[in-house]
């Protein structure tokens, strides 16, 4: 119960963060027309194909924090439904993932911008913690 109330608390501040980052990157995004962090470009730039795909990520992501505060406050407040949220929500991180990572893999942002690609990978590593803690447990209600 210790390492899940750890994960979870960490999912929370990570998620608030990523608020933070996303509307920070939107704003700049609406000025400028450009995304640059927290998603350096390659040295081409994003191509046409590429930047629905961050935009779609965003708007999801964005959602899904407010999710993602649902399942974190029902949890801790040891409310039934914790477990339901916490599948809508850490299955949408994952799929948001997916198309972030493979989004910017193709475009050949990792190659040229790996410390930059390699700390959003650390971050959001413990989230697949927690996945995978919720997955194995004897009993995930309690």
């Amino acid at each position: 119960m210790k390492w899940r109330n750890i994960l979870v608390g960490y999912f929370a501040v990570l998620e608030i963060t990523h608020l933070l980052v996303l509307s920070w990157a939107g704003w700049q995004f609406m000025q400028t027309g450009a995304f640059g962090f927290p998603a350096p470009p390659p040295a081409t730039g994003w191509s046409e194909q590429t930047l629905p795909f961050l935009l779609a990520t965003g708007v999801v992501d964005a959602i899904n924090v407010f999710i993602a505060l649902i399942f974190v406050y029902q949890y801790f407040k040891q409310k039934s439904e914790w477990l339901i949220w916490a599948a809508v929500s850490l299955t949408a991180a994952v799929y948001s993932a997916v198309v972030f990572v493979w989004g910017t893999v193709t475009s050949g942002a990792w190659a040229q911008h790996p410390a930059a690609y390699g700390g959003i990978a650390v971050a959001f590593a413990p989230v697949g913690l927690l996945i995978l803690h919720l997955l194995f447990r004897k009993n995930p209600h309690h």
